[in-house]
């Protein structure tokens, strides 16, 4: 059952709107509250730090899936399951995507 925050959470449209007309920090920035937001949908009603450990707080092989999904849906950036291993924690994930996008949306074709 979705919620009201959680369709809100993953509108697509409005992320990219204000990932175009962010600074390279601020792209971080909005990408690492998206993870955080997605986790915490996922793993409510943990409430998720910036340096939370996504293992620590209860993220399971089926969650993982559903959380590199949902990012996908919402970024355009294709994901890696074992990002999710490489990058433990909503700031480094956060900046693992701020990256893919750039890349992905330079106009260059290179991907993450």
């Amino acid at each position: 059952m979705q919620t009201e925050k959680t369709e809100t959470a993953l509108d697509g449209a409005a992320l990219h709107q204000a990932l175009a007309i962010a600074t390279a920090e601020e792209r971080e920035d909005i990408m690492r509250e998206t993870v955080r937001a997605q986790l915490a949908d996922i793993l409510a009603p943990t409430v998720v730090e910036d340096d939370s450990n996504f293992l620590e707080n209860g993220l399971t092989s089926l969650t993982a899936l559903e959380l590199t999904r949902n990012l996908m849906t919402l970024t355009d950036v294709e994901i890696p399951l074992v990002a999710i291993l490489e990058y433990p924690t909503p700031a480094q994930l956060g900046h693992y995507l701020a990256e893919a996008y750039a890349a992905v949306n330079s106009g260059d074709g290179a991907t993450a």
